[in-house]
């Protein structure tokens, strides 16, 4: 009986698994072995599937390893997708896609660079981005799903912003998803659009209020979203702070969250500038301070609506 090894990649972890199998061992065998959680009995086991890297089809678990067309050397992805909707985001602009989660970087890159019309020289200083970090031209996206979510959000960018700024597209990326585009399209809030708005990394995105007004927010994105964003409540026809006796002041939230109170910025724990100095603020709103792993500047939006709408 020959050994081969293979690569196995699984669903939630972009650890690459390496094994040794014998070319008469049936297919499915491979599911118990690396996808234990998803495989607890005989039923659930049809629910998980295998695949050879960039093969749209899943493999017959009910026939050998040789039968299979597996060789030496080969990665296979084993898990419970079955399409991924990829986004990927390149200078602001979004290419969405449904890809089989064997579908490696490589292959998503190409399919990237052709939507986007980057020819093959600009795209060389290309590469693709999950979570702040550069990936192998041989990682699969179905290892990057955080199962049962299957969605993956990926940026284009150069290797340069290995050591440089991604925080622009990161923004961009968090601008695009579902939870800020469902406040917008309610009306809960939306972004100026005009030729004259601010430079990145600063940005200003309005919030409408009980009353119907729409209050707009001077937000300086800095090093996000390591950093919490500061923002400041704004008159945009002036380009300058909203004088105090327009600002919202119909309950008591309002009026200190945005006080004039010796620093350019709202009063609120989620505010990077404002968060300086309140040492107790951790225990005092532990829901409102800053997580960089995990937080996105809607947790700040979601204060700014709630507060305005009490």
């Amino acid at each position: 009986m020959k050994k081969i090894k293979v690569f196995i990649h699984i669903n939630n972890s972009q650890e690459l698994k390496i094994t040794e199998v014998d070319e008469t061992m049936k297919v499915g065998l491979l599911v118990k072995e690396f996808a234990p959680k998803l495989s607890h009995d005989d039923d659930t086991i049809e629910d998980v599937e295998i695949y050879l890297e960039n093969q749209d089809e899943d493999l017959d678990k009910g026939i050998s390893i040789i039968e299979a067309g597996i060789k030496h050397g080969d990665h296979i992805f084993v898990g419970r997708c079955k399409k991924i909707p990829v986004n990927i985001n390149y200078a602001g602009k979004i290419f969405n896609i449904n890809v089989g989660p064997s579908t490696n970087m490589k292959i998503l890159k190409a399919k990237a660079l052709e939507y986007f019309g980057i020819d093959h020289a600009s795209g060389a200083a290309l590469v693709l981005w999950f979570n702040n970090v550069p990936l192998d031209s041989r990682q699969f996206v179905g290892s990057l799903t955080n199962y049962p979510t299957t969605g993956v959000n990926l940026i284009l960018a150069s290797k340069k912003d290995i050591n440089g700024d991604l925080s622009n597209d990161i923004f961009l990326d968090h601008l695009n998803s579902a939870e800020y585009q469902s406040g917008e399209i309610e009306g809960r809030w939306g972004e100026i659009n005009n030729e004259n708005r601010p430079n990145w990394p600063i940005f200003i995105i309005w919030v409408t209020s009980t009353s119907g007004v729409k209050y707009h927010f001077k937000f300086d994105f800095t090093s996000y979203p390591q950093n919490a964003p500061t923002a400041l409540i704004w008159d945009i026809n002036n380009d300058l702070p909203l004088a105090k006796e327009k600002r919202p002041n119909s309950n008591n939230r309002e009026i200190q969250a945005f006080k004039e109170w010796g620093k350019p910025c709202n009063y609120l724990p989620c505010d990077r500038m404002a968060f300086e100095g309140h040492p107790d603020w951790p225990q005092l709103h532990p829901a409102l301070i800053w997580n960089s792993q995990s937080d996105t500047f809607l947790k700040y939006m979601n204060e700014l609506y709630q507060i305005l709408n009490p």
